[in-house]
């Protein structure tokens, strides 16, 4: 029984490739890549548009543009802590300072993006307090804005051979090179920084320090800080020395394979995306969307939430309606038999309408025909059982002259 299920199984898997190889050749059998590459660039950062990123031809890398989505996420731990579950496995250093009444941090990463190896230098701050909650403790930062901007660059070297360089004005600084997989050990990265002062500057260097850089492993040249940035100082994610750290870098390795495998006829990055896009837009669009993709975020929506709502998760609750509410306009009260219980009165303004002038009929025990001299009055004078009621409903109506404004308290 268990050989025929598995083998039931290993023919539906065999039909599946069948199927998968035929459908690719039937897309591709007349495929020839475009020779207008400005018209391919243009075609591959509009699809990339949605995702935040673009394509540079001349250093064939994609980047981070200035006011992609991610502007809005700002930063928190959590977003290292959580990037394995995202094939993203990667070194972080984080140096955190004090200027200007604020608290900065700017982070540099390296390592494995999916199926590409990348680098990046991010710049945050805060002048709010850390969150304290059940979920998060610690401090979140929200993204530079324009005038906190620094002039940064980076050279990104694997083995110590020159992969890409990446420069300019900018609060997240990246490059990422597809197909290309590499060991986090591998990669080593010299950043450049330049400040606006000498103050700012030295605070960043005071930060180095607390971390643990030593001279060797920073230098400073006016207001320009360079960073030889090899084996962190930091507390890495927990996931990259973990099962799940191993695992998600040995997919990363075949998906990269997997990728030059079969774009292996083509030697150009643009030209490798549009056969792919021809022969399977599925897998294209998983590419364009494979860094920091908007699911990854999507998973710290309840940070956000948070964030917005002023850092407090746990609001008291909502205050009810006041146990007396303030005073109506008083209608004229309706007449009332007077054999049946009168209704409660609704609290009144000052000074109080008169009672309708129409007569109420008394009993027929007590009068035979009705007196037009004679009304009835609201209630009976009696403690109050409700503090928002002045009386209680009476037994029975009480008679009194026409002349009289009130009820008598009996």
């Amino acid at each position: 029984m268990l050989g025929t299920i598995l083998l039931c199984v290993a023919c539906i898997l065999i039909l599946g490739f069948i199927l998968f190889i035929c459908i690719w050749k039937i897309r591709t059998r007349k495929f020839k890549p475009s020779k207008d590459k400005t018209g391919q660039q243009q075609q591959l950062n509009q699809d990339l548009k949605d995702a935040g990123f673009a394509y540079d031809l001349k250093n064939d890398l994609f980047y981070s543009v200035m006011d992609c989505w991610q502007r809005e996420m700002g930063y928190c731990r959590l977003y290292d802590e959580g990037s394995a579950d995202f094939n993203m496995v990667m070194h972080c250093e984080p140096v955190c300072f004090t200027y200007n009444g604020k608290r900065w941090m700017i982070e540099l990463w390296k390592g494995q993006y999916g199926i590409t190896t990348g680098a990046e230098i991010g710049i945050y701050n805060t002048a709010s307090d850390d969150i304290k909650t059940k979920q998060f403790t610690g401090t979140y930062y929200d993204c530079a804005s324009d005038d906190e901007r620094l002039d940064m660059s980076f050279v990104l070297r694997k083995n110590g051979k020159v992969l890409f360089k990446r420069s300019g004005i900018h609060w997240w600084l990246t490059g990422f090179k597809l197909g290309e997989f590499s060991h986090l050990d591998t990669l080593t990265m010299d950043a450049k920084i330049k400040f606006p002062n000498r103050t700012m500057r030295d605070a960043f260097v005071n930060g180095l320090v607390d971390i643990g850089y030593r001279k060797k492993e920073y230098s400073v040249h006016s207001n320009t800080v360079t960073i030889h940035y090899t084996t962190p100082h930091s507390p890495q994610p927990l996931s990259n020395s973990t099962p799940q750290g191993i695992l998600v870098q040995n997919t990363n390795s075949i998906n990269c394979g997997l990728y030059r495998q079969v774009t292996g006829k083509y030697t150009e990055t643009l030209d490798k995306l549009e056969y792919l896009k021809t022969a399977m837009p599925e897998l294209y669009e998983f590419c364009m969307h494979s860094l920091y993709a908007r699911s990854f975020y999507e998973a710290f929506d309840w940070l956000i939430d948070l964030i917005h709502k002023g850092h407090n998760p746990d609001p008291g609750p909502e205050p009810g309606p006041s146990p007396c509410p303030g005073p109506e306009p008083c209608p004229c009260p309706k007449p009332c038999p007077c054999p049946k219980p009168c209704p409660c009165p609704k609290p009144c303004p000052k000074p109080c309408p008169k009672p309708c002038p129409k007569p109420c009929p008394c009993s027929p025990a007590t009068h035979t025909k009705r007196l037009p001299n004679r009304i009835c009055t609201p209630c009976n004078c009696q403690k109050p059982q409700n503090p928002c009621c002045p009386c209680t409903n009476s037994t029975a109506c009480e008679c009194e002259e026409k002349n009289t404004e009130k009820g008598m308290c009996r």
